[in-house]
């Protein structure tokens, strides 16, 4: 018997079976770094439509984390996407710099040491700080595949930018946007310094839970309640600290409160509220009068231990959901209490210092609790009311409380004089002007339009300040002999030009009578010359404002931005500050569209921690299994929730990886002896199964484009993994396989295939780009033919029109219904035991006229069901299949009852004949 194994064509390919992810992908980040393939791409599509993504900045403290890798990711799949498409869009990676946790970083490490360190040398310590961390998190961004420019970030204490906030600054001081006030922050006690919304999150905390007496001796009160004594206004709070800040008592205009009888006392409540608050006292009311809130207004309830009254006032802030539905209000410790206060005209007290302790502004009639903190003056508090007998009720409740988002320290609410940019200010009302812009932005996912829109609509003016050192200084000198604040825009913009020169160090190291050189002062103002003021600007101002700022050094960033692109706390956050920033400066949006993602949680939906036990590293993922692993997970998950990760994830999206690498490698050896150059075949003239594949692929780029441009690539990867798996593998290459083994090399239908799988390649790599980077970067390397530098530079197809067959897909549709229930019935031969290869068989179909016309006009049907013979007849549907007659060709295994006995070809089908011949 002749050995006919040198006449088969075989798939011949060097490209590797194995990834070896761990150790090729450095290889290729080497390669685009070498190479400046980022460069070459910018340079090549400059002149182009520009697309622009600001890179909303990580924080540069401590090594990146799966949340920094999805946004990343998510980013560079957007950057890459726009760029294959021909745009001209620049990844400029940014850190954000300044900030409480590097300063006390750098402090606690100097608490270790006993020298004594200057401001400026702090200063020092916290930018060599973040530098050291931005090269980590640099390199680790890197690992993962994303392509930046990388030597030119953008970093908020570069000293350029920090002098670009500092004239952004006196540009909306200008505006009058920006006032002094004195208004309760979040404060953070334990640090000394005021903190934004953005900067708080609610964790459960224990605190007591009491409910007060407020006696009533008020007469015109009295004479409306209609009793004589024993009469008390009752409220309940959480924070028994605030009541020596205490000046009013809130209750809402319109709801109903009762006089209710108690134990031979009177007790007023709200009537809603009745049941509860028999519950939590323990007592029995008993209804007697009605009221509605608005009667109580300006009449005075007593103090429970201070020898002052309480004003009653009205409150729409006031809710029926828990306590009394009688306020305690302190306008020095609360956002809503100080919107009342104002209305009312009430005083603003605050006992309470930096450091979270009573101060000497504490009532002398309490002056033993002077110098405590705060948290341990509740029970010394609960003792005072006990001791009234005013004390109704107490037990300590677990509930959510704002924290320190870094720290994680609880808060307090506190009255100091702060840097305001005001959003309802009537020269510019900045809220309204943000509200109404909304229906102009465009919103991935739609939810996160409602959630922006009630961050936009709850928030209080945005506090700038801080009481720190490492970061932008707010530009308002202190004159020394009257302690008043000096604001004026040339001393602003000067003092910029010298942190220009010398970065925020500058600041501080230069006289502050340097800057009011040659500058006309008011009278009475600066005699004694002046000193620097002490406060910094948020760090969410530095980030805030990039939209501007970057856009005076990089022209590659336009205003709007196409995107903005961040996880969903940014609502409260960048998000946020951009929105007001922008509206701020430019009247405008500074984004067209906004995207939100959610968090990374492992697969039981709980936030990875280190206390848990439940973190992943990008990084150990990426050196175990590859970068290219992390990339597919991001490109798998939807992320407009709350996002899944840990092995079974991983283990999914590696079994993805290798059906694209295994189909990948398959099409390349396929090739092997193609010659694109000299043996393409045009479209009109190959094979029914090859043009419908192009047409399959010409649908597939359609969906994907569309995919992309909806940011939705859990549907690329989707729609790519269904391709590879069923389209590709399943159904086209499965057909194709005889007739790329084993018909005549150079004849016109396998050539007709490999021009297909040349085109298809060409078409799906760069589709893949933005996900799978280094997988179409090395099988790009591995395709014949010309080839431009790298897959990066190379641009998504959309000439594929003439691919577009929908006749073709017409008849397959009809094709692939009948190879189907032939694939069903081989099946049940095959557990019979009766064949083992599909070529054992024929099948026998029988089919109505449409089918039959179908199966009979198509020229490769015994190919399309990969068997060795059919009969086919009309009549009603039925597929039959059984064994085969005749010999096995050994070349091809088809069964024919033609096999040759030709002494140059014995042995083989008739098909191998001409194939040989």
């Amino acid at each position: 018997m002749r050995d006919y194994k040198d006449t088969i064509q075989l798939p011949k390919t060097d490209f590797p079976m194995k990834g070896n992810l761990a150790q090729k992908e450095p290889e290729l980040i080497e390669f685009w770094k070498k190479q400046k393939i980022y460069t070459k791409v910018q340079e090549k599509n400059k002149a182009n439509k520009n697309f622009t993504l600001p890179d909303g900045p990580p924080y540069a403290n401590g090594s990146i984390h799966m949340g920094h890798a999805l946004n990343k990711i998510l980013k560079d799949m957007t950057f890459k996407y726009q760029n294959l498409r021909g745009r001209s869009a620049a990844f400029i990676p940014g850190w954000d710099c300044h900030g409480l946790p590097i300063e006390h970083k750098v402090l606690k490490d100097q608490i270790k040491k006993t020298e004594v360190i200057t401001d400026l040398e702090i200063l020092k310590k916290c930018r060599a700080e973040a530098s050291k961390w931005i090269e980590t998190q640099r390199d680790q961004f890197m690992r993962l595949g994303v392509m930046a420019d990388w030597d030119r970030p953008w970093r908020t204490m570069d000293k350029e930018y920090e002098a670009e906030q500092i004239r952004i600054f006196a540009q909306l001081f200008a505006k009058d946007l920006i006032y002094q006030g004195e208004k309760p922050v979040y404060w953070n006690w334990t640090l000394q310094t005021a903190l934004a919304d953005a900067e708080v999150e609610y964790l459960p905390h224990k605190s007591p839970s009491i409910y007060v007496q407020f006696p009533i001796v008020d007469e015109k009160f009295l004479n409306l309640l209609g009793v004589k004594e024993n009469v008390s206004a009752v409220i309940w709070t959480t924070t028994p600290w605030t009541l020596p800040a205490n000046v009013a008592i809130s209750v809402h205009p319109e709801f109903k409160y009762g006089l209710f009888k108690t134990e031979g006392r009177y007790l007023v409540v709200a009537e809603s509220l009745r049941g509860l608050f028999e519950k939590e006292p323990g007592l029995t009311l008993e209804l007697k009068k009605s009221f509605t809130g608005d009667q109580f207004e300006n009449l005075h309830a007593q103090h429970p231990f201070l020898d002052r009254t309480s004003l009653m006032v009205l409150g729409t802030h006031v809710t029926q959901d828990a306590g009394t539905g009688l306020v305690h209000t302190a306008p020095g410790h609360g956002a809503d209490d100080f919107k009342v206060g104002a209305k009312y005209n009430l005083p603003v007290l605050c006992p309470v210092d930096n450091f979270g302790k009573y101060n000497d502004d504490l009532d002398e009639k309490i002056k033993d609790l002077r110098g405590i903190n705060i948290f341990k003056a509740n029970p010394m508090i609960i003792e005072i009311l006990k001791s009234k007998n005013l004390l109704l009720a107490e037990k300590p409740i677990e509930h959510s409380y704002p924290h320190c988002w870094r720290s994680k320290t609880p808060l307090i609410f506190r009255t100091t004089p702060q840097w305001f940019l005001g959003l309802d200010l009537d020269n510019s009302h900045l809220r309204d002007k943000i509200l109404a812009a909304f229906p102009e932005i465009s919103f991935f996912p739609d939810w996160g339009q409602a959630r922006l829109r009630a961050m936009i609509e709850g928030r209080p003016d945005w506090c700038l300040s801080r009481q720190r050192i490492w970061g932008v200084p707010i530009p308002i000198l202190i004159c020394k002999k009257t302690s008043k604040r000096f604001a004026d825009l040339k001393v602003m913009n000067r003092i910029a030009d010298f942190v220009a020169e010398g970065g925020v160090e500058a600041y501080w190291n230069t006289s502050p009578d340097r800057f009011v050189e040659g500058i006309s002062l008011p009278q009475g103002i600066g005699e004694e010359g002046f000193v620097h003021g002490k406060d910094i600007l948020d760090v969410w101002f530095d980030s805030g404002v990039c939209h501007s700022a970057l856009q005076k050094t990089r022209p590659e960033i336009h205003y709007p931005a196409d995107l903005y692109l961040e996880g969903s706390d940014q609502h409260r956050g960048w998000f946020n500050t951009s929105l007001i920033s922008g509206f701020a400066l430019k009247n405008q949006t500074p984004f067209k569209a906004l995207l939100t993602h959610g968090f990374v949680n492992d697969p039981q939906g709980r936030k990875m921690s280190k206390s848990l036990g439940n973190v992943v590293d990008p990084i150990d993922v990426a050196q175990k299994s590859g970068a290219e692993i992390v990339r597919l997970w991001a490109a798998s998950v939807d992320y407009g929730q709350d996002v899944p990760c840990g092995q079974s994830e991983f283990t999914r999206v590696t079994e993805t990886y290798r059906k694209f690498r295994n189909t990948l490698r398959y099409m390349l050896g396929c090739l092997a002896d193609f010659d694109p150059q000299t043996q393409i075949v045009e479209v009109s003239k190959r094979t029914s199964v090859d043009q419908w594949a192009l047409h399959e692929t010409k649908v597939l780029s359609d969906k994907i484009i569309n995919s992309y441009d909806r940011f939705e690539f859990h549907q690329v990867y989707q729609s790519l993994n269904q391709f590879f798996t069923v389209t590709l593998s399943a159904t086209y290459l499965d057909i194709l396989k005889d007739r790329l083994y084993t018909w005549k090399s150079d004849g016109l239908p396998r050539k007709s295939s490999q021009s297909t799988f040349y085109d298809i390649l060409n078409c799906l790599l760069p589709l893949m780009t933005p996900i799978c980077s280094f997988l179409a970067e090395e099988t790009y390397a591995f395709l014949p033919g010309k080839k431009l530098e790298s897959i990066l530079l190379a641009e998504i197809r959309t000439d594929l029109e003439k691919w577009e067959n929908p006749k073709i897909a017409a008849v397959f549709a009809e094709l692939l219904k009948v190879r189907t229930d032939v694939q069903k019935s081989l099946e049940e031969l095959r557990a019979q035991k009766v064949i083992g290869s599909s070529l054992e068989a024929i099948a026998k179909i029988t089919a109505d006229a449409l089918t039959y016309e179908t199966l009979a006009a198509y020229p490769d049907l015994r190919e399309l069901l990969i068997i060795s013979d059919f009969q086919l007849k009309k009549g009603p549907y039925t597929v039959e299949v059984e064994k085969a007659p005749g010999e096995k060709c050994v070349r091809c295994w088809v069964f024919s009852p033609k096999i040759s006995h030709d002494p140059k070809h014995p042995d083989v089908c008739p098909k191998c004949v001409e194939a040989l011949t």
